[in-house]
C-alpha cells in the first residue's frame, strides 16, 4: 500500500506526496519523532521529522502508543480528541477514543512531516517545472 505524505516547511508552506511502494516500504519501522533523510522519498539535501500520520480507517496515530496496533485509550483533549464539549460539568472530561500506534507500517495510510534541514530545496523540489503564462486582456481590435 502507497503512504501519502504532508511535508510541512519553515516558511509555512506544505506540500503533498504519494510515495511509491519501495519508498512507502523504506519507512516501514520509523517512529513518530523520527528523524530521516530526505533520499528516502526521492528528494536529495534534506531532513524531515515525522509529527504524526494516520492509519488506512483514518485513526490518528500517538506517540506514546507503542507498536503497530489499534487501542481504545481514556484520553483528555490531545491527539484523537478535539475536546470541543463545554460547559462545567465537562472540566475534567477524558472519553476512550481509538487510536494508532506510533510506528509506520504496511497500513499507514498518511504521514505528516516537517522539514528540520533544507528548507529551500524542498521548495524548489515542488515549484511547478513551468510557470503558468499571465494572460493578457486582448485590447478591442478595430
Amino acid at each position: 500500500m502507497t503512504i501519502k505524505i504532508v511535508i510541512g516547511t519553515k516558511s509555512g508552506k506544505c506540500f503533498q506526496k504519494e510515495l511509491s511502494q519501495e519508498e512507502s516500504e523504506s519507512l516501514y519501522g520509523k517512529v513518530l519523532g523520527e528523524e530521516f533523510n530526505s533520499e528516502i522519498i526521492g528528494i536529495t539535501g534534506a531532513k524531515f521529522l515525522i509529527t504524526g500520520g494516520s492509519d488506512a480507517s483514518g485513526f490518528p496515530m500517538r506517540k506514546d502508543l507503542n507498536g503497530i496496533n489499534k487501542k481504545k485509550l481514556l484520553i483528555t483533549k490531545s491527539t484523537g480528541f478535539k475536546g470541543k464539549l463545554r460547559g462545567k460539568r465537562f472540566g475534567g472530561l477524558r472519553i476512550k477514543r481509538t487510536v494508532a500506534g506510533n510506528t509506520v507500517y504496511e497500513k499507514t495510510h498518511q504521514l505528516n512531516i516537517k522539514v528540520t534541514k533544507g528548507d529551500k530545496v524542498i521548495i524548489d523540489a515542488f515549484k511547478p517545472a513551468v510557470e503558468p503564462a499571465k494572460e493578457e486582456a486582448a485590447a478591442p481590435a478595430e
